[in-house]
């Protein structure tokens, strides 16, 4: 098949980058045609794609909206000229055979986002032009009659994809985010104390982690609050990932943490992180399927995380992690947090982490991804063949 895979970013460390380059190469490995659609520049896709996957540059112009706009616009251009089999896009646009729901449900992150919001937030939210553009493309995706399947990273997505559009449910296929327990392992007790020795962290210490960009989001700052209520106990916070620090350097002063919590920005290697943490601990107004707590999870760390997580769905409450209902019901968390720091060393709970996310992998991701590409296609045959009759009975 010649499969054209949309998405405006490949390249970079984030998830959906990630599971981008991971289906395209597989996809390419299993012998299709693979041509990836974005919008960076050819040279910085080259190396992260391989010389197997043929990359388009779609021209972007603009701002955040803007560039949202010319994306959908130019690549739908572009497709009409090469007509693949089958368009599989990891991003709302005008015209895909097969949606990947990576990035979950903007109507759903949108309705848990506005309780956190203020009134003005919440006023602003509901007037902005790209929130406006996203909830539009959303509604058109689901009701194109070119969309044959879609696939959803988590029960979580299908069932709010159910809820908020009227798709069949049948056509909502779950894959799984993939793995790679080549890098995402733990480690043996004397190389994990050669790590926290690397970070200036006694062995005496709980280290919380969290990994994630766009604080606000991941609820960063329900988990200082938690932090602060741990008594002054030998525990580290540490935070890796993308946003403004000055709010959280200035909560962390005013709750008197300062000392205990540790900024590490963006990381290119995050696994050394996950390997000496005690606890992932993941306070999310809203996460699809996040990536790190089944990376969490591969190197044998425990993960708290939120009932609105998709990621949820690999934790085993008491065995390897906890589900919180809400981010800031702070008490909650604080003892949650107790009581892993306690157990996070317990050998049987790094078993149970490992165990939970054994059956994932990249390969078994871009297999299944296949046979939902291979029914789209044939269900494109079909409605070909159908539109022959009728025209010529």
């Amino acid at each position: 098949m010649q499969i054209a895979l949309l998405r405006p970013r490949v390249e970079g460390p984030g998830g959906a980058e990630a599971t981008g380059r991971h289906l395209a190469r597989g996809l390419a490995a299993a012998g299709h045609g693979v041509t990836v659609y974005g919008a960076a520049a050819e040279f910085e896709n080259a190396a992260a794609l391989g010389p197997q996957v043929r990359y388009v540059r779609v021209p972007v112009w603009g701002g955040k909206t803007g560039r949202l706009l010319t994306y959908v616009l130019n690549s739908r251009r572009l497709l009409r000229k090469t007509r693949p089999d089958v368009v599989l896009s990891l991003e709302r646009t005008l015209f895909q055979h097969v949606y990947r729901a990576g990035d979950g449900c903007h109507r759903e992150w949108l309705t848990r986002r506005a309780p956190f919001l203020t009134p003005g937030k919440r006023l602003l939210q509901d007037i902005s032009p790209f929130h406006r553009v996203m909830l539009w493309l959303e509604k058109r995706v689901f009701a194109s009659p070119e969309l044959k399947r879609v696939i959803a990273n988590s029960r979580q997505v299908k069932e709010e994809i159910s809820r908020h559009f009227p798709v069949d449910p049948a056509m909502i296929k779950i894959v799984y985010n993939g793995l790679d327990h080549g890098a995402f392992h733990p480690v043996a007790e004397a190389e994990r104390r050669s790590l926290r020795q690397k970070f200036g962290v006694s062995e005496e210490e709980g280290i919380i982690l969290l990994v994630g960009s766009g604080f606000a989001r991941k609820g960063l700052t329900f988990l200082l609050e938690a932090v602060s209520r741990l008594n002054n106990e030998p525990v580290q916070l540490w935070v890796v990932g993308k946003d403004r620090l000055g709010p959280y350097q200035a909560q962390a002063q005013k709750l008197g943490i300062a000392a205990q919590v540790r900024f590490w920005g963006p990381q290119t290697e995050v696994v050394p992180f996950y390997q000496s943490a005690s606890i992932l601990a993941l306070p999310t107004l809203y996460d699809p399927c996040s990536n790190v707590v089944l990376e969490a999870l591969g190197c044998g760390c425990p993960v708290i995380t939120t009932a609105a997580n998709g990621a949820s769905e690999f934790i085993r409450p008491g065995e390897n992690g906890a589900i919180m209902a809400r981010p800031d019901a702070i008490s909650e968390w604080a003892e949650a947090l107790r009581h892993w720091l306690a157990r996070s060393r317990d050998p049987r709970v790094s078993q149970a982490a490992r165990d939970a996310v054994a059956h994932l992998s990249w390969d078994a991701t871009v297999s299944r991804t296949l046979e939902v590409l291979e029914e789209a296609a044939a269900q494109i045959r079909l409605d070909q063949h159908m539109e022959q009759y009728q025209a010529h009975p």
